[in-house]
């Protein structure tokens, strides 16, 4: 019964077991329904005589007690069910979908039909779309006819426009468009997060030769690409840095064109969204909403959240049938009654599940505060020793919780957890991480660890982290966040702490006290990517545009070589 339910309405049943209560609703209308002559024992009054005794009000009416009492019923047990049909997010979810931009920066960018150059014209747009997305984690992929990764997923909007600024066309160690090469790595950080991602790709056309392996990287993947189509149809010619017309071996200019047909092949087979650039901001905005839905849909079929209980609209429903019942002259006799309190019994002891509050669900957006401002003055209006008679400090901590006042909601929690999550969401994250470290769960170490990472103690983070693992092991949101935590360590740090001293490079302590010898000389070894995104880091005040050039060179020669491509990509074409 429960399988065909779900096949007719798109619900899933909390409690499916209370569905069965459902069946008393029809009983009850039957037998409060029976003609009441028939009560009267046979044998007692002759039957002759019985029509004339019996004292008759008129016509009965079409509505009587039984109907709203089965109403009430069936709305009390739909309710008990806890049907639900949107998830929740988790407490500490990241509030916007993780994004990889994969930048094209093959010699078509170069192009001037959206002045002064295509790649300048994407610059500006990814500055303001980085601007609108804030805090949201933006990873910046470029190729040509190699795919190279200049920054990882990152919240730190200055990195990304200060090495936006350094990129430039002739970076790239090899020409071509290698789209589908992108993609993939794209593919591959936005996997490593644990909600499901959007890749954007930012370029004016996508080679016939890379559908193949596009398609098939796109299929039963949980993440979306976004075409951002630079350019116009009628093109323009290539242009260098310094204002000249880049010309073939005959000394004819080049010029390139938006491969219209490719892309609108690209959107049919694979799905992708393509949009084009516009002059204002209607296309940053339509790329936002793009990633927002993404996100909002990959949210919903996220199996690990939690389903929202929609159990008490159906409550009110049937408070509104059982008032109705309690008309003057509406009278339910004998077993019909008990059996009317028996089933309300039932009901009451089971709609308590209902109000039971789960951390995991204490989320509120700052939608739903503005929404209901009205509630929330009249609720600060009132006396608190009016309120204590009437809530607990745990429940009225909820109030404002879910009403948008999370620092006010702290001041009222005795939970320590929810006390934890309230501060959380109030920004004191040193406060958080105190009222999580007095619960001894796997769900509060997980939320002190990312309380002190955001404070910047990442070996406390860690150490948190293991600590949830320890409790709930192979949990994937704290491995992957744990993973990301200890990306943030400093290579040289963990060193030091690891040989406990400050010993320059090639010296070591030596067996007497003020003695230092040299280290024996080891093996070269390749450095590893952490270390050489460290190396990258440090030199972002002096040449960022060289280290990158030097970075794209020693990526693509540690990688398998890459396939033979066609330096004009399919947008340069040939006067």
């Amino acid at each position: 019964m429960f399988e065909a339910l779900h096949a007719l309405l798109p619900l899933h049943w909390l409690r499916p077991w209370a569905l069965w209560l459902l069946l008393a609703a029809p009983v009850l209308l039957i037998w409060g329904r029976r003609p009441q002559g028939r009560a009267v024992p046979a044998g007692v009054i002759d039957a002759h005589l019985l029509p004339h005794l019996l004292v008759r009000s008129g016509r009965p009416g079409w509505l009587r007690p039984a109907d709203t009492l089965s109403l009430a019923l069936a709305c009390f047990s739909l309710a008990l069910a806890g049907p639900a049909w949107q998830r929740e997010a988790a407490p500490f979810a990241i509030e916007e979908a993780p994004l990889m931009i994969a930048l094209d920066l093959s010699d078509a960018m170069d192009a001037t039909d959206l002045p002064p150059s295509r790649l300048d014209r994407a610059r500006d747009k990814l500055r303001r779309l980085i601007e609108q997305r804030g805090d949201a984690p933006t990873g910046l992929i470029v190729y040509a006819g190699s795919a190279h990764l200049v920054l990882p997923p990152t919240q730190d909007r200055a990195v990304l426009n200060t090495y936006l600024d350094a990129l430039s066309t002739p970076l790239m160690p090899t020409p071509g468009n290698a789209s589908a090469e992108a993609l993939a790595v794209a593919l591959d950080w936005a996997a490593r997060s644990p909600s499901a991602g959007t890749v954007l790709a930012l370029t004016a056309d996508w080679p016939a030769a890379e559908l193949a392996r596009t398609e098939s990287l796109l299929k039963d993947s949980p993440h979306k690409l976004i075409v951002w189509a630079l350019g116009t149809a009628e093109g323009g010619p290539l242009r260098d840095g310094a204002g000249r017309l880049r010309t073939d071996a005959q000394g004819r200019a080049r010029s390139a064109h938006l491969d219209v047909a490719g892309l609108q092949t690209l959107r049919d087979r694979t799905g992708a969204a393509v949009l084009v650039v516009t002059a204002d901001d209607q296309d940053i905005a339509r790329v936002q909403a793009l990633i927002k839905s993404q996100h909002a849909a990959a949210a919903e079929q996220d199996p690990t959240r939690r389903w929202r209980d929609q159990g008490p609209i159906f409550i009110w429903a049937g408070l509104l049938a059982l008032l109705a019942s309690f008309r003057r002259g509406w009278v339910l006799h004998g077993q019909a009654a008990s059996f009317v309190w028996a089933v309300l019994t039932v009901l009451a002891a089971g709609l308590p599940m209902m109000a039971t509050p789960s951390p995991a669900a204490a989320q509120q957006t700052e939608k739903l505060a503005q929404q209901l401002q009205f509630q929330t003055r009249s609720m600060a209006a009132l006396p608190q020793g009016f309120v204590d008679w009437w809530l607990t400090p745990d429940q009225q901590g909820r109030w404002w919780l879910e009403h948008g006042q999370p620092a006010r909601a702290a001041q009222h929690f005795k939970d320590p957890f929810w006390r934890g999550l309230a501060h959380a969401r109030a920004g004191a994250w040193q406060e958080a991480a105190d009222a999580f470290a007095r619960v001894d769960s796997a769900a509060a170490w997980f939320n002190q660890a990312q309380m002190l990472a955001r404070l910047g103690r990442y070996p406390d983070a860690l150490a948190a982290y293991d600590q949830a693992l320890i409790r709930q092991p192979g949990w994937p949101q704290a491995l992957a966040d744990r993973e990301r935590v200890k990306g943030l360590i400093p290579p040289d740090a963990a060193k030091e702490d690891e040989d406990g001293s400050e010993a320059q490079p090639g010296e070591r302590e030596g067996s007497e006290p003020g003695q230092k010898q040299k280290r024996k000389p080891g093996p070269p070894r390749r450095l590893t990517e952490a270390e050489v995104n460290s190396l990258w880091l440090k030199r972002l005040d002096t040449s960022p545009a060289g280290f990158l050039a030097r970075k794209f060179e020693l990526q693509l020669q540690t990688s398998s070589p890459p396939k033979a491509a066609n330096p004009t990509s399919q947008g340069v074409t040939e006067p």
